[in-house]
């Protein structure tokens, strides 16, 4: 199974695409900045209705894609408020990369930190970072990681019992099938590690001169998912 995962905020909204199918375990992040002609990729998505650019986005790439899962950022931060607060009324994480955030100008260090609400929405905000790469996708995942926890569990006989849940925190087409599948297939494995990709890849496109930085230029060839020529 292919499903989209899209962690909404509006036009700086980000796009995970699972790949469950015939045993392959991987994930592809895709960028708000990439420029679909004269829009960007999260501008197409704040400009249609979901089954539409689902729909955009798989011939954009040429990716048959259907089922789809949307979390609004702020239903995610409600999440984290709510079930993944320490006693200390803080979430912990640990930060692969330094950054100084664009949102509060904060600067995150490496290693681990124990996060506010307030905190943690600057930390998972869409940017560049300092040095031009796309950790925002990682520092993601603790919350989409959260949201898997809680929503879908590995254990067959929990996922009709969390299912109604779903509809709580996001948007989706999955039915209860496609959460079974999801149970014994990618979640059954826990947080095993899976083959990622990062869609532009880094080394293949050109920034902006000043923070926040800007996707100016990508050099769709050298990239392992591409986008058709006529987008470009």
């Amino acid at each position: 199974m292919k499903a989209l995962f899209i962690f909404d905020d509006g036009k700086n909204s980000t796009f995970y695409l699972y790949d469950l199918m015939n045993g392959v375990n991987r994930l592809i992040h895709f960028a708000p900045e990439i420029p679909l002609q004269t829009i960007t990729l999260g501008e197409l998505y704040t400009r249609e209705p979901i089954e539409k650019f689902v729909a955009h986005f798989a011939g954009a790439f040429s990716i048959e894609v259907k089922k789809y899962l949307v979390m609004e950022k702020a239903e995610g931060l409600a999440l984290v408020r709510n079930s993944g607060l320490a006693s200390d009324g803080k979430f912990h994480v640990t930060n692969p990369t330094s950054f100084t955030a664009c949102k509060n100008q904060k600067r995150y260090e490496e290693g681990d930190l124990a996060l506010t609400p307030e905190e943690i929405d600057a930390y998972i905000s869409w940017q560049i970072d300092d040095d031009g790469s796309f950790g925002v996708f990682t520092r993601q995942e603790d919350v989409i990681r959260l949201m898997r926890r809680k929503l879908v569990t590995p254990r067959l006989s929990m996922v009709t019992k969390h299912a109604g849940k779903v509809s709580n925190y996001t948007k989706t087409n999955l039915n209860l099938k496609d959460l079974l599948k999801m149970g014994s297939g990618y979640l059954a494995k826990g947080d095993a590690p899976m083959k990622k990709q990062t869609v532009p890849t880094l080394g293949t496109f050109e920034l902006s001169q000043e923070q926040p930085y800007r996707l100016v230029r990508i050099e769709w060839a050298e990239n392992p998912v591409q986008l058709r020529a006529p987008l470009r």
